[in-house]
């Protein structure tokens, strides 16, 4: 069974190997983006923007062959996410108050792993936390943690767009799912 074999690649090589494997051998396509916000969310016409056109063309591929799309916010884990590449930085020139939508690498990986063993096909769905933050909030809770080595200066831009806050109420609801990490304050062992 093919569910299992994912389980299996999951405890044998960790997470982000397994997730990162999904799409080859399962008809679930995870995609990291912001310009989704829900699994019944317009989406932006094609021919709006490169990015977001490898994705819905992805997407769309996934979806004609019966499969189903999962839309992953900003994946994380301890050392790996935007939190740690503006710590690496110090200082980042981009606009404080833009939104950020995320979900753990773990979290990510036993949605896609809830939503297979329902065998769907042909839907959408979005994987996140529910708890979207700025990106000053997300390196103001890095800061106070003190469970990462240096310390984050700010931001200085003021341009920009402000970003979109994900829900995916509608996928809980559906696939009986809650994520392991409620917010990536509450992973880093603070309270909201």
């Amino acid at each position: 069974m093919i569910t299992l074999g994912i389980l299996e690649l999951l405890h044998q090589t960790g997470v982000g190997k397994a997730l990162s494997c999904l799409h080859q051998v399962l008809p679930c396509m995870t995609a990291m983006t912001m310009d989704f916000v829900a699994r019944d969310s317009p989406c932006v016409p094609i021919g709006m923007s490169p990015r977001t056109d490898v994705l819905l063309k992805a997407e769309n591929v996934v979806l004609e062959a019966g499969g189903c799309a999962l839309r992953l916010a900003g994946l994380y884990k301890k050392d790996q996410g935007p939190h740690v590449f503006w710590l690496s930085k110090g200082t980042v020139d981009a606009r404080p108050d833009l939104i950020i939508s995320m979900i753990h690498y773990e979290d990510a990986a036993s949605l896609g792993i809830a939503i297979m063993k329902r065998r769907l096909r042909g839907r959408v769905f979005v994987g996140c936390d529910n708890q979207p933050l700025s990106r000053q909030e997300i390196m103001d809770r890095v800061n106070r943690s003190g469970k990462f080595d240096g310390k984050f200066e700010g931001f200085t831009g003021t341009d920009g767009p402000l970003g979109k806050r994900m829900d995916n109420s509608k996928t809980r609801a559906e696939i009986g799912w809650e994520p392991k990490y409620p917010s990536f304050t509450e992973f880093l062992g603070l309270s909201n």
